[in-house]
């Protein structure tokens, strides 16, 4: 490592004053916390001064925008004064750099006060304003990048939320996190590209903008800056600055991240020196350094307040001087030491011939650098940085030897931790999907080179968003865990398990399996899933999975394709009903690139108004009257023409785009309604589905359907909101509140398609339903005689004991109109009264046969 050199003799002209901006961002103490924030985004400051009476009594920094709390929307309205961190520490405007790398140094702090003669706040000056002008006070030298690393650097999955990942850059005491894309499966240099950064200056912006739980991947700076081990600081400060950036992902000669480097790192190496400087005078005749009066003063505080351990011995070895740091690395105090040999902090995990050359190099250059294990006084054996110099007298004869070293067990840990990081998934403590990738490439080739046989089995939790939605995401991660204990204890020694995606896992067999074998263990695998899983509340719930298989040579020649085709065998045990598993095939393989042609059709569906709105009619079974009708969603597409529903729906549920479709088609009926009503169309009631993920998604349902009531003029009580009874799988109490909140606007519930799923008597008692829709199977087994009537009619005397009003779906013949209207049902839809019709045929049909007057 090369230290940096010393400046010339103009680096005493720049001092604090001339660095520091004299506009000072400030705030009272009762600003509240989520107004100061707006107040540094807007200025694009790190900090904000709070005052009192003209007087800075605190400060808030990017950095404490850690230590807000996960759900902050409370605290942003509290005053600063509860938060900031206080007393605010300051420096003359008269003193050096260097004396503002010591004061922040021995604070732990990134910025410092800089005050006047009569101590008023003058200005503020931080690590970004020292490195900005640090060209002008002193030089960083060829050092190289990967020596001045330092900090812990955290890796996380891009799909996590910005709340957590605050909460995740606090415990970890970093200032920034490298996010990856977990659905990437390139090359290390192509996952570069698909990889950011989150700095403190984001978190702030982050909470300045409300978005708590977006996904760090969305906010993350991308692609991911980076520089090489190998490159010099100087370029690395150059790239900063160019870049206006304060932080570089540093890379290794095989293009892994092993780190981040800083401002912070670079003011640490810039102290190095004061160092070169102490060398400069230890190495110095004795004449000259009594002539450096001030030199050697400066030298004394250098040696007192340098974080790095010092240690001077005599000619014979005998240790003369240690200073405070030796003390606090070694656990050795002065008297300890003084007048005995270094060889007390040998550790023995150095030869003899180690030595013998250390000694030889000093002999003969006067200095030696390096790695070497020493002990502590506990026992301890810990890595340090050790430099030692020679100091001769003016006959050239050696009088002394000068050591500085620095403990560099935290930085060794920390590229441990680094390198474990980037290969295992964090909350399983399996191989992630980059080791995966790297270990099936190499299996590849093993199997290339032996003629062996290599299979891949990819797993998919099935509906894995809606156990996170009912039950939190700590119980959903503790079901992640508990799915890769029992896939791990289904594998032999042979088998390797990964966690290659949020709710995805990969397994590699290698050594030749065969494809009974595959099929065997991927049935083993469901079994083991489908057992009930017991979570944190005591909730019993079951798993399931959909599994797909590929095996190379068979299937793929390759990691991309096998990954591939391993993934079309896995959707198609989805299409299959899930809960299986499937080999690859080229038929699944085509029906694959089916469904990417027809979700690439369905994201430009929308921005190219392919899609409308039908209508069919439901009828008062006393009187014939029009009473409302269904909102039916239709899809013209310019090529394939008519696309129904059953195929695209499915389709936008597993791209998530089901919540944006379900809001057009809301606002379209909404707004047909209103049309209508300006046409003399009144009291028609206007049904709509819903689907699970608008159900439970992240917008608030209740406040779109107010919002949408409000812009398009719509009466509340006109609108009528059908749900499935697939909702009941979830929170039945989270479920009813939700529900709640829909009829306190004064729309209508209906549960639609009733007595197919999972409804029961306790259900419909609890949850505020106005309308229950008889499914069309029902209706049709009354053509079947008197049992199938039977329950039909007691389907409608349920209702009524409930209290409930009762569609019946699918009445096609006049014999069901007859018993469906004898037996009390209220209203009546099918295609005997009306099918699906454009929105001007129902306006006619109103006026054959009017709805109820208004």
């Amino acid at each position: 490592m090369t230290r940096p050199s010393f400046a010339d003799g103009n680096t005493t002209h720049l001092t604090v004053g001339t660095i520091s901006p004299g506009i000072v961002l400030r705030c009272g103490p009762e600003t509240a916390i989520g107004q100061a924030i707006d107040m540094m985004r807007e200025a694009n400051c790190s900090s904000i001064i709070v005052t009192q009476d003209h007087l800075p009594i605190g400060i808030w920094t990017e950095k404490d925008c850690l230590s807000l709390p996960a759900d902050c929307e409370a605290t942003l309205n509290e005053p600063i004064s509860k938060w900031m961190s206080a007393p605010v520490h300051s420096i003359s405007v008269h003193a050096t750099p260097e004396a503002a790398i010591i004061r922040m140094r021995e604070r732990h702090v990134r910025h410092l006060v800089s005050v006047d003669a009569e101590n008023r706040l003058a200005g503020i000056i931080s690590q970004s304003d020292l490195i900005r002008q640090q060209g002008s006070w002193r030089k960083l030298g060829d050092g190289d990048v990967g020596a001045a690393i330092r900090r812990t650097t955290i890796f996380v999955d891009g799909d996590i939320p910005m709340s957590e990942l605050r909460a995740r850059m606090h415990d970890a005491k970093c200032d920034c996190a490298i996010v990856y894309d977990p659905s990437v499966a390139t090359d290390p240099v192509s996952i570069l590209d698909h990889t950011g950064i989150i700095t403190e200056r984001d978190i702030l912006r982050n909470l300045a903008n409300g978005d708590h739980a977006t996904p760090a991947i969305e906010i993350a700076s991308r692609p991911l800056r980076v520089i090489s081990a190998k490159s010099s600081l100087n370029n690395a400060r150059d790239t900063m600055l160019a870049q206006h950036i304060r932080h570089l992902a540093v890379i290794d000669e095989t293009g892994n991240v092993i780190g981040v480097l800083s401002f912070a790192d670079l003011l640490e190496f810039i102290e190095q020196d004061y160092f070169a400087h102490l060398r400069s005078v230890m190495e110095g005749r004795d004449v000259e350094l009594t002539k450096a009066r001030r030199s050697l003063f400066l030298a004394d505080k250098i040696i007192e307040t340098s974080p790095d351990g010092i240690m001077v011995c005599a000619a014979d070895g005998t240790i003369e001087l240690v200073n405070p740091a030796f003390t606090r690395v070694t656990g050795y105090n002065a008297s300890d030491v003084i007048g005995k040999n270094p060889n007390i902090l040998q550790s023995g995990r150095q030869s003899r011939e180690f030595y013998t050359s250390m000694w030889r190099d000093i002999q003969q250059h006067g200095k030696w650098e390096g790695e070497i294990w020493n002990r502590r006084k506990s026992g301890e054996i810990y890595p340090e940085w050790l430099s030692i110099i020679a100091i001769r007298d003016a006959d050239g004869q050696i009088s002394q030897y000068a050591s500085i070293f620095t403990d560099i067990s935290e930085r060794k840990k920390n590229r441990e931790d680094i390198l474990r990081l980037a290969h295992i998934d964090e909350l399983t403590g399996y191989p992630n999907r980059r080791r995966f990738l790297e270990l099936l490439a190499h299996g590849i080739g093993e199997s290339r080179r032996k003629g062996t046989r290599l299979t891949i089995l990819l797993l998919d939790i099935d509906n894995f968003q809606r156990v996170n939605n009912t039950l939190g995401h700590s119980d959903g991660d503790d079901v992640l865990v508990e799915v890769a204990r029992r896939l791990h204890r289904r594998l032999d020694q042979g088998g390797v398990l990964a966690r290659v995606g949020a709710d995805e896992y990969a397994i590699l067999l290698s050594g030749g399996t065969s494809a009974d074998d595959d099929a065997a263990l991927a049935d083993d695998l469901l079994k083991a899933l489908n057992q009930p899983h017991l979570t944190s509340k005591g909730q019993e719930i079951y798993i399931s999975a959909s599994i797909g298989i590929a095996s190379f040579p068979h299937d793929a020649n390759d990691t991309a394709n096998l990954l591939r085709n391993a993934e079309i065998a896995m959707m198609h045990s989805k299409e299959q009903g899930r809960n299986r598993f499937s080999r690859y095939n080229r038929a699944s393989h085509s029906r694959s690139d089916a469904d990417l042609a027809l979700e690439s059709a369905l994201r430009q569906a929308l921005d190219r108004d392919e899609f409308h709105l039908v209508y069919q009619p439901q009828f008062e079974a006393r009187t014939g009257n029009l009473h409302g009708v269904e909102a039916l969603l239709r899809w013209n597409h310019p090529q394939r023409g008519a696309i129904p529903p059953s195929v695209f729906v499915p389709v936008a549920e597993e791209m998530g785009v089901i919540g944006e479709l379900g809001r057009w088609v809301l606002r379209h009926a909404c707004r047909q309604a209103v049309a209508w009503r300006e046409k003399g169309l009144h009291n028609v009631t206007m049904a709509v589905n819903v689907s699970v993920q608008q159900f439970y998604g992240t917008i608030d349902l209740a406040e779109q359907i107010r919002t949408i009531l409000v812009e398009k003029g719509m009466a509340a009580d006109r609108l009528e909101i059908e749900i499935t009874e697939s909702l009941f799988m979830q929170n039945i109490e989270e479920m009813r509140a939700n529900m709640q909140r829909i009829r306190d606007l004064g729309v209508k519930i209906a549960l639609d398609d009733f007595g197919t799923g999972f409804s029961s008597l306790s259900y419909l008692r609890k949850l505020p339903f106005d309308t229950i829709k008889m499914d069309r199977s029902f209706v049709d087994d009354i053509n079947q005689g008197r049992e199938g009537s039977a329950l039909a009619i007691t389907i409608l005397n349920m209702a009524q004991n409930l209290h409930k009003k009762c569609v019946a779906e699918g009445v096609e013949t006049n014999a069901q109109l007859k018993l469906l209207r004898d037996a009390g049902c209220d209203y009546i839809q099918g295609y005997l009264l009306g099918k699906p019709m454009c929105a001007d045929e129902i306006l006619t049909l109103s006026q054959q046969r009017p709805a109820e007057a208004s």
